[in-house]
């Protein structure tokens, strides 16, 4: 992840003096540590029980920030359920 510095005039577009400008994460690199989901101030990065595939691509194995969101539990539910595997149960959405 690279980090950038709010500057004078974008207080209204950053709540935090830094922030992440651009987002992407080296599953290569990757231990499966923790630390990473530990340091996350606001809870948006976490382990779940699911696997990467396998690929023969290295570029494949670099997630930008889309690769890394979840998807919308009401729009794509099979896709959420697949993406937070045994961590969290589904939202009610018989309202």
């Amino acid at each position: 992840m690279e980090a950038a510095e709010r500057l004078p005039g974008e207080e209204n577009k950053y709540r935090e003096e830094k922030y992440a400008a651009k987002y992407e994460i080296n599953m290569l690199r990757c231990i499966f540590c923790g630390l990473c989901e530990e340091a996350c101030p606001k809870d948006a990065i976490y382990l779940s029980e699911t696997f990467t595939p396998a690929d023969y691509k290295r570029e494949r194995f670099i997630y930008n920030k889309q690769d890394l969101l979840i998807p919308n539990p009401i729009e794509e539910p099979e896709e959420y359920k697949k993406a937070l595997g045994n961590r969290a149960k589904m939202p009610n959405t018989n309202s």
